[in-house]
């Protein structure tokens, strides 16, 4: 699915509206240059799956967790090499959440 909004209010707005529809189990993938809106994206999707608290990026964390009915597990790839260090930082996708992988594209090259 491609969407072109046009601020970061449109980016926040779809993701909530988009979250809306969400049961736990799928895995987006958020491809953009920095500053592009992903963590924008995921704040209006937090705000859609009804989680409170602040949504930042997992930069230098690498996974961000969002506690909720639906909890989000955020994943930041842009310094990681290769599914070992993947799966080291905890990537597991569950099945009652939802998790969001920013940077897979870079990752996805690199490992093949």
């Amino acid at each position: 699915m491609k969407y072109l909004s046009h601020n970061t209010e449109e980016t926040e707005q779809f993701a909530y509206d988009f979250a809306r529809k969400l049961k736990g189990g799928e895995i987006i993938t958020l491809d953009g240059d920095l500053g592009a809106g992903k963590t924008a994206f995921v704040r209006g999707l937090a705000r859609g799956l009804e989680i409170t608290d602040t949504v930042s990026s997992p930069t230098f964390t690498l996974m961000n967790i969002y506690e909720a009915d639906v909890p989000v597990y955020h994943f930041d790839l842009y310094r990681l090499s290769d599914m070992d260090e993947l799966y080291n930082i905890g990537f597991e996708p569950a099945e009652k959440s939802v998790t969001v992988v920013e940077w897979y594209e870079n990752f996805k090259e690199s490992s093949e």
